[in-house]
């Protein structure tokens, strides 16, 4: 669709991307009633796409579809009805330049607009550590701190690739027009959940209320004490075992996310002394993205930390915390997988014993038995497992 708008929501990471892309993967009829096609046409092939903009195909790891995700783009354009599109991956941010006109060239003859959530440091930072902890990185957080304070300016680091809004700012601008690159803030703390929404839809031309808000999730944030329980798991995994091809969906998906995903303790925060430092440089992207010509939709002033986002000392979970939840959870992982060898030696019993005899209809039958499930039953999350068991053990040590 010559001239047709394309908005690519390149992120940054740890801005309230995984709840606006739960709205719009779970929308997706929804968005096309209102005009807006999502593409590629699945998120997995959009994260597929990612990696192959970015360089990042690896055979050994990777199914065969990413090496051609960038070359199938022009069709999955051409194939999109609506007047408009969508394309939201996270880790487009630090395309390098070349990569960007790459994906640029690829969108042919649409009008190219650039979507970038930001979000303060104070807040990013802690999550962006969890997200690396996640990833199979086992760095404590004051370690990852004191690294991204002297490291502060060097954008090109892994750590600030996703984090120095000036710098990917400037690297978009040199393919798309400022005047269509938008900036959205994500709201500060203690605002309407949805008001992130409101600020995107505003952008893409949707109404947020004709979309079902309820399917939105979001990247789970991890106490510190299970953020402990992973950073030790973590470290005692040899590296093969961390390639994102099976760590993604055990260690992440699995133990970070299902089975640790809720409590957890205090939440991680910044550290006093860090403060000031990052109001700085909120100041300075702040300042960077006014003068810019950049299209702004929320308050720049979001972007200055809150004084909730500090602590005046970062406490350690205590070892008696971290073994109550470790065995918690793996009380959770044992009683998982014990549900899911029943029900599997459970269907082999079904399957062996064949089809139900047909009823005969003269005769009167016994009332109606409730059908075997396919799968376990969910009952209780798992997170929420951990948590009550984890619970019980500290109420049993009480003297």
């Amino acid at each position: 669709m010559p001239g047709a708008p394309l908005f690519i929501h390149i992120g940054l990471q740890k801005t309230g991307t995984s709840y606006l892309q739960s709205i719009f993967w779970q929308n997706r009829d929804a968005l096309r009633d209102q005009g807006l096609d999502m593409v590629p046409p699945s998120k997995r092939q959009t994260f597929w796409l990612q990696l192959r903009v970015r360089e990042r195909y690896n055979p050994e790891l990777d199914p065969p579809g990413v090496g051609q995700a960038l070359e199938r783009l022009p069709k999955q354009l051409a194939e999109a009805t609506s007047p408009r599109a969508l394309i939201s991956e996270e880790s487009l941010a630090p395309a390098k330049l070349a990569q960007i006109r790459g994906l640029v060239e690829a969108c042919g003859d649409r009008e190219v607009h650039v979507v970038v959530t930001v979000r303060d440091l104070a807040r990013q930072t802690p999550s962006a550590w969890q997200q690396n902890l996640q990833n199979g990185e086992d760095e404590p957080f004051e370690d990852y701190l004191h690294r991204l304070r002297e490291t502060e300016g060097k954008s090109y680091l892994y750590m600030w690739r996703n984090k120095d809004v000036v710098a990917v700012l400037e690297r978009w601008r040199k393919v798309v027009p400022a005047e269509r690159i938008h900036v959205v803030t994500v709201p500060p703390p203690g605002s309407d959940p949805e008001l992130l929404l409101q600020r995107f839809c505003r952008v893409v031309g949707v109404d947020p209320e004709r979309l079902d808000r309820e399917v939105a999730v979001s990247n789970s944030s991890l106490g510190l004490v299970h953020a402990e329980v992973v950073r030790r798991v973590n470290a005692n995994l040899d590296e093969e075992h961390r390639l994102r091809n099976v760590y993604g969906d055990v260690g992440k998906r699995y133990l970070a996310v299902e089975v640790l995903g809720e409590g957890g303790g205090e939440r991680v925060r910044m550290p006093r002394e860090l403060q000031l430092w990052c109001a700085e440089v909120s100041r300075r992207y702040a300042d960077h993205i006014a003068a810019g010509g950049y299209q702004v939709v929320g308050d720049l002033d979001d972007l200055l930390p809150h004084e909730s986002s500090f602590v005046d000392t970062v406490t350690e979970p205590s070892e008696r915390e971290v073994a109550d939840a470790a065995t918690a959870a793996l009380a959770a992982v044992l009683t998982d997988q014990m549900d899911r060898l029943r029900e599997r030696r459970a269907q082999k019993v079904r399957r062996a014993a064949g089809p139900p005899d047909a009823p005969d209809p003269g005769k009167p039958q016994d009332a109606e038995e409730p059908p075997a499930s396919k799968e376990p039953s969910p009952g209780v999350p798992l997170a929420r497992r951990v948590a009550r068991r984890a619970a019980r053990a500290a109420r049993l040590r009480r003297p």
